[in-house]
């Protein structure tokens, strides 16, 4: 019963000293994270495409408007 308990104590302190070692080496491991991405020229953003679809409704829907105003029935 010693034996086994002195051997699992081995086994548990080896385990410990190795996972200590193994963290230590992945800590000194350098990451870059480079997260400033050009996406190109303004046009290709989603944003302005969107600012431009709604613009683009916008004039429609102000000239379709204008066309109507000037539609009167005149009876004589």
């Amino acid at each position: 019963m010693r034996f086994l308990r002195n051997l699992l104590a081995s086994a548990a302190a080896l385990l410990v000293v190795t996972a200590t070692r193994a963290a230590a080496a992945v800590q000194d491991a350098k990451v870059e994270i480079n997260t400033h991405e050009s996406q190109g020229a303004w046009y290709t953003q989603p944003v302005w495409i969107v600012i431009g679809v709604i613009a683009l409704v916008l004039i429609i829907v102000l000239i379709s408007m204008a066309d109507r105003r000037n539609n009167t029935t005149v009876v004589k």
